[in-house]
């Protein structure tokens, strides 16, 4: 049985209004890729799987410039560290492998969404939960 990882929970919520927004659509990348993972990738067409990793490559650049333009705006005191995190994972977006990809998705994509997983849910329920609370302290909501 295949085993879900991209269903928003409240637990996920960092009740910052715009940043749980992308988070959950984020999570419906994820989801996307597991539907994609789900049949063993063999339906996938290279369309599919470009349109998937342009779409994360797209909203992780938009979701980390907003972060880091709110960390900025309300001087948040760890803004190089997280900032740090958003470039790592960024730039390893952007070295994914579109022609491996394409030869192999059934090895790629389960791989990509296992990264995916695992930055999300570390940066969310750690660094991601820290700046809601410090952006909640300055009265943002």
């Amino acid at each position: 049985m295949f085993d879900f990882k991209f269903d928003w929970c409240k637990e996920m919520e960092g009740g910052i209004g715009i940043i749980d927004a992308h988070h959950r659509e984020l999570f419906r990348i994820g989801r996307d890729m597991e539907q994609l993972i789900m049949n063993g990738c063999k339906n996938a067409t290279l369309d599919q799987l470009l349109d998937i990793v342009c779409e994360l490559r797209d909203y992780v650049a938009y979701h980390f410039y907003t972060e880091e333009d709110l960390m900025k705006e309300y001087n948040y005191p760890r803004y190089e560290e997280h900032k740090a995190a958003h470039t790592s994972f960024r730039s390893h977006v952007l070295d994914i492998d579109m022609p491996t990809l394409g030869e192999h998705p059934e090895i790629v994509l389960p791989k990509l969404k296992e990264e995916l997983q695992n930055f999300l849910f570390d940066h969310i329920l750690i660094e991601d939960h820290n700046l809601c609370k410090y952006l909640s302290t300055c009265g943002m909501h």
